[in-house]
């Protein structure tokens, strides 16, 4: 079941966010849910963990995590994703081109993303 929250990881900021679900109308209301968090942050600000772990790849679910990410670009300084492999990994590049995002990182679990999020 998707979920977010802010936690604090080596005395940083972090919003966490796990976005995994088949249902396409959930993704959306939850991706909008954080958009709405997103936008009373300062720019450029945000350091997020994004968790895809068994997320749906369905064209809409494609095209929501598109505006999505497209929308939190002012926001986020930087942003670790992790549970991407496979035909993921073809969606994530393609999502890259298309939002020419160059704060995203993947990385292979949550501690590692976590260490890494806050070295930044």
């Amino acid at each position: 079941m998707p979920s977010y929250k802010w936690m604090e990881h080596k005395g940083k900021r972090i919003f966490y966010m796990d976005i995994a679900t088949p249902n396409s109308e959930e993704l959306k209301d939850i991706t909008s849910q954080i958009e709405l968090i997103y936008e009373k942050e300062p720019p450029k600000s945000i350091l997020s963990l994004c968790n895809v772990t068994g997320i749906a790849i369905k064209p809409e679910s494609i095209q929501i995590l598109k505006n999505f990410t497209k929308h939190n670009e002012p926001y986020v300084k930087m942003t670790a994703i992790i549970g991407v492999e496979g035909l993921k990994l073809v969606i994530f590049n393609s999502l890259l081109a298309f939002t020419k995002r160059k704060n995203l990182i993947l990385k292979n679990t949550k501690e590692e993303a976590l260490d890494w999020l806050a070295c930044q």
